[in-house]
């Protein structure tokens, strides 16, 4: 027992030790965000079609639909444990527990002696064994979480009575309840049988628990035999996969004294040797009451993030009679495990083979109202699997140009999978164990039809892919394009300073013309304002320019800075100083050729918490659209200028999705589905109205609350013009709607027309918007409705298991693990009297997360392509004509395959 005192005091200092070096290791990766386990099947289904005598491609798309993924709880506990014990000392097993589930739950442990065994052990605990070196961390604990797919090690103790005797075994359980009721291994079974001989443990452990590829640790191998009597020959066998690769001659030693890694040279006492990475130490004997160790040194060869896992085994002589009358005892170690980290990185270009290249993306030039098309490529250049949201940077682009993303066809939207409101690449493996895997990324920018530049102009916008895992990993890449020269009218300046000349001179190499400082001498808690002197000159025909500010170069959704809690523009009282505030106005003066009119931008600061500078754009837009007689300005302009403000409160994030594009015919009706979704923890209730507006008279837009939630517009749905008109009056935490937006065509002649509808959710107390839709509706001679349904199909047969609908759907695992299915109908019809006698072809891709597993079934299409079962890719169907008011089908299947 004396032995035991002392290893117990060298125990402790080694776990202080550890729990002081785990707790540094595991600070480290607590920095990154972990990959969201939430995963979301979103799906558009796409129309393509030309009308007669019409070269111009329309496109339709349906409503979308969506399929969350259920928890999935399932744990494993391994393994089971016999050690040889001597009577009257404390005994450890070890064992290790895995979350297989894809949530994180809660665990709770038991441990119990068994019935029908020769003796019950006391003091039964549980300790952690973070670091996996074979010795407790901490005090005794009772439960422990852990997240998706994550693993632990744990001990159990237990003391042997001191009065048992040779070879009667004592059984214990240790059981592990989940707080989720997860499926899996929840059982291990110790057996502790007694000896009056040798009794032999073995512990593994790695210098390191996290490593980067190629870094050289030490392994240490601690034995002790814990009895009064010495062991006969002890053979130590330590076989180490391709992940750990021996390092020969590297300083191995048995307790400190070197040893040979080929045969003979070592000291008496040992035979060290190593063959084909499988290292073998042959101990004379091991003496009563004693311990040791063997070291040597591993070269980490695995690119893949996560753990390396190594025992090692162990076989003695225990009575010391070189095995003539009893067999040796065989037992394993403690399961020693090092973590190759995390390493998070992006890289998005436009090359499909050279992930390195980082030059900008240019599309050819274009004619005012054109589209730019740009091939992006996102690279996963971590070492784990991850995800990437998508977004826009420093555009350039003329306000009302409409940017979208698209999947590898080139037609069907980039929908966003963890819920987050980002559209994103779904889950992307890393290029560095795939070469060369990379994900297309389609960049769409229409320009709009009144823009017009007066010399061919370079616009960009950057185009942003950051890590989930790690939101500090971020690359950008440039998309440049230019439209082609018109004619164009003013110039936005700042006054008095006279900078940002020249109409499109938005920014002064990308930073803010002109940034001014509020003021908080008052209550160094309460907010400003900024007063921005603007000087707006015109050329040309007479007109008058709407004034307003955003927090981005593009206008098309209106949404203030951050930290701005409104913007008034007032006359200069004097007309040529802001120093006195005139009527507050909305739009300028009429303004003749070559006259100019000083405006006063107020912008009104929240409250403040820390300093921090954000840009603030302001333009000036025609009244009407002027065609220009000259050369020097087109009927718009924007500037940048900036704030240095205080931070304020977090808006809460309000998603309204997805935008959408269909056919109306002359004095038709189109409706779209959208949804609503309050991702906060808090209700918007009160000041929160709904702003429509069309950029086309000939149309007239309603939005209604979907009662039913069907999709389809019926006659007891509700206008909304703000939340108060919901059923409850608001929009409550994590409250998700469904919205119609009813789009009229009120003329008879205007076919080919298209018109953009805007709908803002804005905070009428502030102007502040929180979110936004843009429908396009195109005016056609047949109008062209595409609407698609889902089914859950449980067991994956073929078979709806369930009526069709646009509703969001939950779907998990059939009982052979494998993940359940979602079959698609998508529904063509021509809702008016005219035939469309061309071709029309129905386009749609495999969600994310989902493999074919139905082919795709149209009776009336001339053609059908898609990929194989099990394979993921672009669907088409071949519709030879749409006869007026008739119907056609297209659908599919898919199966969940995600974590």
């Amino acid at each position: 027992m004396n032995i035991m005192n002392t290893l117990d005091n060298f125990r402790t200092k080694i776990i202080s030790l550890a729990v002081l070096v785990s707790t540094v290791l595991l600070m480290q990766p607590s920095s990154f965000a972990a990959v969201s386990t939430r995963q979301i099947i979103s799906n558009m289904a796409i129309g393509e079609y030309t009308e007669e005598g019409s070269t111009v491609v329309q496109v339709s798309r349906s409503n979308l639909v969506q399929t969350t993924i259920l928890p999935v709880y399932s744990v494993n506990l391994t393994a089971n444990n016999a050690k040889t014990v001597v009577a009257g000392q404390t005994v450890y097993f070890s064992h290790t527990l895995t979350n297989t589930g894809n949530e994180t739950d809660q665990y709770t442990f038991t441990v119990s002696n068994n019935t029908g065994d020769s003796y019950d052990l006391s003091n039964l605990s549980v300790f952690l064994d973070k670091n996996n070196d074979g010795v407790p961390d901490g005090a005794a604990m009772t439960s422990y979480a852990l997240s998706e797919g994550e693993s632990v090690g744990i001990i159990v103790a237990a003391d042997v009575p001191s009065g048992a005797t040779v070879s009667q075994n004592g059984l214990l359980t240790l059981n592990i309840t989940s707080l989720n009721n997860a499926s899996g291994n929840k059982t291990n079974i110790d057996t502790a049988t007694v000896t009056n001989q040798s009794a032999l443990t073995v512990r593994k452990k790695f210098s390191q628990t996290s490593v980067a590829n190629g870094d050289v640790i030490t392994v240490r191998l601690d034995y002790q035999n814990l009895s009064s009597v010495a062991t006969g020959v002890v053979t130590l066998t330590d076989t180490l996969d391709s992940s750990l690769v021996y390092q020969s001659n590297s300083g191995e030693n048995w307790n400190g004294i070197g040893v040979n890694p080929g045969i003979g040279n070592d000291p008496a006492g040992i035979n060290y040797s190593v063959t084909s990475n499988v290292v073998s130490a042959v101990l004379t004997s091991v003496a009563a009451n004693s311990v040791g160790y063997i070291e040597f040194k591993v070269k980490i060869n695995q690119v893949a993030a996560g753990p390396i896992n190594n025992t090692v085994g162990f076989q003695y002589d225990h009575d010391n009679d070189n095995n003539v009358s009893t067999l040796p005892i065989a037992d394993v170690s403690n399961t020693a495990v090092v973590n190759v980290a995390p390493i998070y990185a992006v890289k998005i270009n436009g090359s499909t083979s050279d992930v390195n290249n980082s030059t900008a993306i240019t599309a050819a030039s274009v004619m005012q109202g054109g589209e730019l098309i740009f091939n992006n490529y996102v690279w996963n250049t971590g070492n784990s699997v991850d995800r990437f949201n998508l977004t826009l940077t420093g555009s350039t682009f003329p306000t009302g140009s409409q940017i979208e993303f698209y999947r590898a066809d080139g037609v069907t939207p980039l929908l966003d999978s963890n819920g987050d409101g980002i559209p994103d690449t779904g889950l992307l493996p890393s290029s560095l164990m795939s070469p060369n895997t990379n994900l297309p990324i389609i960049v769409k920018v229409r320009l709009p039809s009144s823009y017009a530049v007066t010399s061919n102009t370079l616009f960009e916008v950057s185009l942003q892919a950051q890590s989930i895992a790690d939101s500090s990993k971020i690359s950008t890449i440039k998309d440049q394009g230019s439209l082609n020269p018109v004619a164009a009218l003013v110039d936005l300046t700042n006054s008095p300073e006279n900078n940002a000349l020249g109409n499109g001179n938005i920014d002064n190499a990308g930073n803010a013309w002109k940034t001014v400082t509020t003021s908080t001498s008052i209550n160094p808690v309460a907010g400003g304002q900024a007063i921005f002197p603007l000087k707006v000159t015109h050329t040309g025909v007479g007109t008058e320019y709407l004034l307003s500010a955003n927090a981005s170069s593009d206008f098309s959704s209106l949404t203030l800075p951050s930290g701005v809690n409104r913007v008034r523009f007032h006359v200069a009282q004097n007309g040529t100083n802001c120093t006195v505030l005139g009527a507050e106005i909305g739009k300028t003066s009429y303004l003749n050729d070559g006259e100019s009119q000083l405006v006063c931008a107020v912008v009104e600061i929240d409250k403040i918490n820390n300093s921090v500078t954000t840009p603030i754009y302001f333009r000036v837009l025609s009244a009407s659209f002027v065609s220009g007689n000259n050369s020097s300005n087109p009927s718009q302009d924007t500037i940048k200028n900036a704030i240095a403000i205080q931070s304020v409160n977090a808006v809460a994030q309000v998603e309204f999705m997805p935008n959408s594009r269909g056919q109306v015919a002359p004095l038709g009706t189109v409706v779209y589905s959208h949804t609503l979704i309050n991702n906060t923890n808090t209700d918007f209730s009160g000041n929160y109205s709904f702003l429509i507006s069309d950029d086309q008279q000939a149309f007239n837009s309603t939005l209604f609350y979907d009662v039913n939630g069907n999709s389809v517009f019926d006659a007891g749905d509700l206008v909304m013009r703000s939340l108060a008109d919901l059923p409850s009056g608001k929009l409550a935490a994590h409250q998700q709607v469904k919205l119609l937006l009813q789009v009229q065509n009120l003329a008879a002649n205007n076919v080919t027309q298209a018109n953009s509808t805007v709908v803002n959710l804005t905070n009428s107390s502030n102007s502040q918007v929180l979110a936004s839709i843009v429908d396009v509706t195109t005016v056609a001679q047949a109008q062209l409705k595409l609407n698609k349904l889902q089914a859950r199909d449980f067991d994956c047969n073929g078979t709806a298991d369930e009526a069709y609908s646009a509703n969001t759907l939950n779907i998990g695992q059939q009982a052979n693990g494998q993940g359940q299915c979602v079959l698609y109908k998508v529904i063509l019809t021509n809702t008016s009297a005219a035939d469309l006698n061309r071709v029309f072809t129905f386009r749609d891709m495999t969600p994310a997360y989902t493999i074919l597993s139905q082919s795709p079934v149209c009776t009336s299409c001339s053609s059908v392509n898609s990929p194989t079962v099990g394979q993921v890719g672009a669907l088409t169907g071949t519709l030879n004509s749409v006869m007026a008011n008739q119907s056609y089908e297209f659908n599919f299947g898919v199966r969940y395959v995600g974590q």
